[in-house]
């Protein structure tokens, strides 16, 4: 029991924050059709850069093999123990569709990424949050956006129990960098709206704010500050993003300083 049964928030207090895996894939195999994606490698650096900060053990990966991928996913989920870490996050890079995720040579079920982790396959991190963030197209779909105006004017100035149960998909938080069907859009030197957007917030507000939180935060942000520049296509020029969050969270995730 990591915590007790009716806190409000995950436990912080282990001795790591916990491991945090990075899968940037820039570069494809030829057979796949699949161009280069410019500007993932500061993606990827920024990511680093930012869960490093957050306290986590990270470790980069790029342009794995379909092969390679999934066993460095099954070695976090059954070959690493995570019994003095709080949590868990893992950051993925790459082209996607509707329900996979491409690496160097092929495509995974986007799946793949959790169902390891789940309370009854990876113990360890029973009752501890599991984090994902997935930069990728899931589909071809473009949001050509609303504007919004105001309608009329406004002035501006502990516990008992022993046990307890828990479904085994608890837990995680999976954040999307847009909704299913959408492309995700990345600048060819500046990196993806969704990457630039979760650096800026978390920087900023991971000392007081809980995770959850600033995930709405970055959506805001990346909504508000960025749309497609693609002057020369008027088809994809001035598209804009939102991303998904899906949760089964049933704490807080607060990612405050340790020490």
């Amino acid at each position: 029991m990591p915590v007790r049964r009716d806190a409000v928030r995950y436990d912080g207090h282990h001795l790591q924050r916990g491991h945090c895996l990075i899968f940037n894939h820039r570069i494809f195999d030829p057979y796949t059709g699949f161009m280069e994606r410019h500007g993932t490698d500061h993606d990827r650096d920024q990511a680093q850069t930012l869960f490093e900060n957050l306290g986590f053990k990270v470790t980069v990966h790029n342009n794995l093999t379909v092969a390679r991928v999934k066993a460095e996913i099954q070695d976090l989920a059954f070959g690493t123990d995570h019994t003095d870490c709080d949590m868990l996050a893992v950051v993925f890079m790459s082209h996607g569709e509707q329900d996979i995720l491409w690496c160097r040579d092929g495509h995974i079920k986007a799946e793949y990424l959790f169902e390891s982790f789940q309370s009854d396959q990876c113990k360890s991190l029973a009752g501890k949050p599991k984090l994902f963030f997935i930069q990728a197209c899931r589909g071809e779909r473009l949001d050509t956006g609303v504007t919004l105006e105001r309608s009329r004017p406004t002035d501006e100035t502990d516990c008992g129990y022993l046990s307890y149960r828990i479904p085994v998909a608890a837990d995680f938080l999976i954040c999307w960098s847009t909704i299913p069907g959408h492309y995700s859009w990345r600048n060819i030197s500046s990196g993806s709206y969704f990457i630039q957007s979760l650096v800026h917030v978390l920087s900023k507000e991971y000392t007081y704010e809980d995770l959850l939180s600033m995930m709405i935060n970055v959506n805001r942000y990346m909504i508000i500050n960025y749309e497609s520049h693609c002057p020369s296509n008027h088809h994809m020029h001035g598209m804009k993003q939102t991303a998904s969050i899906v949760a089964t969270l049933m704490r807080k995730v607060y990612l405050t300083p340790k020490y």
